[in-house]
């Protein structure tokens, strides 16, 4: 009789869930396990080549694995624990139609031919359940869509210390107390393995099989890795899905061994920075020289000690549930993302990336500055109408007003902080007129990332990087950058359009706009002005021709919440002497709004403002 262990009795689970089996079929499925083989894969090992005849298939007891076809520059899917590979091609009868490389240390059980026929006698429904399960999968595939629709779960973080740090005891701590109060979260240290594995090497099989049987038990696991580039070190970065590189900011940025290891094995587009303040000053500095040591790193973090807010969001991000606020253009009716943005918070969102395009960004940036709703409103007020940076009419040669009062109006408001240096994460959209490409900011000066965003052509002139890069105004390309945040973070986000009140009719007797000398007449006539035809003038032409190239749909997932803010007097895009009214009239409305949705029991808003968290 064939002994059953733990790992079987894990790859049953795994089978009947996958397979949808009852309870009473995990005997059989027990037996089918512990007859097949297991193997162990290091990263960037082979599990099937495309071409090579299926002659049996797997299933992933632990770890992930990438799928890559033809001559693909990447994966185009991945496989995590529990999933089947190489299934399609066993039974059917066709070679491998893909490549299927481990990504990081991991297991699999093996079922050849011989093995399913005999699970298959003792389990006559095993067959049906496979059919159905390959006709199940191949029905929810669509042919136009690609494979990869979203980042796969992080199973498996890794800490490193980075640059001259050490790993934080007290950020640990913090660390397991957010988990715990979101998810099961396993930590795992040298230690651990130390006191359950006394004498045996940290990259024994015993010890894997016990991690394996441990991802099955929970949603992450955390392995804390030593502060030196130790065997228990690279054994973390190998069975971790990502990386997080910790640091005390007051250290030097100076990429260590550890580092340089993980940014090795992993992309570093995946690997996350964060960098540990003892308090929230008012403002950070110097993470500019940690990222340039690190320039490819994805995504940076500013955590503070003295409360849990920024933990609990690192968690949010780690988990795939970061919530974001997504603001579009608009002119002056950016002003509604303030009314929007107060009646969330004041409903309990706590938003985790912040990003816009043109006015849309410039209120996301006050927010992400630390300001409140009304302290942006009254800069708003300073700049468009104490300063009346839109009504500085200039010689019109490189534009038409003159974005020297506008840009010392930015840096008044936004001062010199740079974007990476913000507590919250932010971006701007911008359009890049020499690469023809969306630009997103992430780094650099924030008033230069919102006059870049807002540089309306041929309103204000382009705004040029020390690149050569020329910018304009992000609503050209896109005005609601919702696929921006969705490539930088998964969880649900507020998405914000404005203007959308339908077509607006101009009844304009095209025949009865003046030429030049009967304006030049109306002009020299304060009375002959009265009598002009009301047509719009260049800017607001210019504003409503850049608005009108938009995305015909807006890519909504299951958990982001559209909001149109309704206003009841109809405002221009570049009246800014509304502003307050504006900002007052969305506060209310979406206040009512979002009561509205809470009775509908919105599954949407729910995840927004935290509540399926639990």
């Amino acid at each position: 009789m064939v002994q059953i262990s733990s790992v079987d009795s894990l790859a049953a689970r795994l089978l009947s869930a996958t397979l949808m089996f009852d309870r009473a079929s995990l005997a059989a499925l027990e037996a089918l396990a512990a007859e097949s083989d297991r193997r162990v894969l290091r990263r960037g090992e082979v599990l099937v080549r495309e071409g090579d005849p299926s002659d049996r298939f797997f299933i992933v007891l632990s770890g992930r694995f990438t799928v890559h076809k033809g001559d693909s520059t990447g994966p185009v899917a991945v496989i995590g624990q529990g999933e089947l590979v190489g299934e399609v091609g066993f039974f059917a009868g066709l070679p491998r139609t893909a490549t299927v490389l481990a990504a990081r240390d991991s297991i699999v059980l093996e079922i050849r031919g011989s093995h399913f026929e005999k699970a298959a006698e003792a389990l006559p429904s095993l067959r049906q359940a496979v059919t159905t399960f390959l006709a199940r999968r191949f029905a929810m595939q669509s042919p136009s869509s690609s494979l990869l629709k979203q980042p796969a779960r992080i199973r498996t973080l890794a800490i490193i210390p980075a640059g001259g740090s050490r790993i934080s005891p007290i950020f640990i701590r913090h660390l397991q107390n957010a988990f715990d109060a979101s998810t099961r979260a396993r930590f795992v240290a040298r230690a651990d393995i130390q006191a359950r594995f006394s004498g045996l090497p940290v990259d024994d099989q015993p010890v894997l099989n016990w991690l394996n049987e441990l991802e099955a038990e929970t949603e992450i696991i955390v392995y804390v890795a030593d502060d030196e580039a130790s065997e228990w070190t690279r054994v973390c970065i190998r069975q971790a899905d990502t990386v997080l590189l910790l640091a005390d900011a007051s250290c030097s940025p100076r990429l260590n061994p550890s580092e340089a290891l993980a940014l090795s094995v992993h992309p570093p587009s995946t690997g996350r920075l964060v960098l540990i303040h003892d308090i929230r000053s008012i403002a950070v500095s110097g993470t500019s020289a940690w990222l340039d040591e690190r320039p490819h790193v994805g995504h940076h973090h500013h955590v503070a000690l003295e409360d849990g807010s920024d933990i609990q969001r690192l968690v949010r991000f780690i988990s795939g549930k970061a919530r974001g606020f997504v603001a579009a253009g608009g002119g002056s009716l950016g002003s509604a993302h303030l009314g929007v943005y107060k009646a969330f918070v004041g409903a309990g969102a706590r938003f985790d990336y912040l990003g816009g395009t043109s006015s849309g960004a410039a209120m996301m940036a006050g927010f992400a500055r630390g300001l409140d709703a009304d302290q942006i409103d009254r800069g708003t007020h300073d700049i468009f109408i104490k300063g009346r940076a839109f009504r500085r009419l200039t010689v019109p040669h490189f534009a038409l007003l003159d974005h020297k009062v506008f840009d010392r109006a930015l840096r008044a408001e936004y001062s010199e902080v740079l974007i990476e240096d913000l507590w919250l994460p932010f971006f701007a959209l911008s359009t890049n007129l020499s690469s023809r490409q969306p630009h997103v900011h992430r780094r650099g000066k924030l008033w230069q990332a919102v006059r870049a965003s807002g540089s309306i052509p041929g309103v204000l002139p382009p705004f040029f990087t020390a690149d050569g890069d020329m910018l304009v105004d992000g609503g050209i390309m896109n005005n609601l950058p919702l696929e921006q945040m969705k490539e930088l973070k998964t969880g649900p986000n507020v998405v914000v359009s404005l203007g959308s009140n339908g077509p607006q009719k101009y009844h304009i007797d095209y025949d009865r706009i003046p030429g030049a000398s009967e304006l030049a007449v109306a002009w020299l006539n304060p009375f002959g002005r009265a009598g002009l035809p009301k047509v719009p003038s260049m800017l607001q032409v210019i504003v409503a021709s850049m608005l009108a190239h938009r995305p015909q749909d807006i890519a909504l997932g299951e958990e982001d919440v559209l909001v149109c803010p309704q206003v009841s007097n109809p405002i221009g895009f570049m009246d800014w002497s509304r502003h307050s009214e504006l900002f007052s009239d969305a506060y209310d409305w979406t206040s009512r709004w979002i009561e509205e949705r809470l009775r509908q029991n919105d599954p949407g808003l729910r995840a927004v403002l935290g509540s399926s968290d639990g």
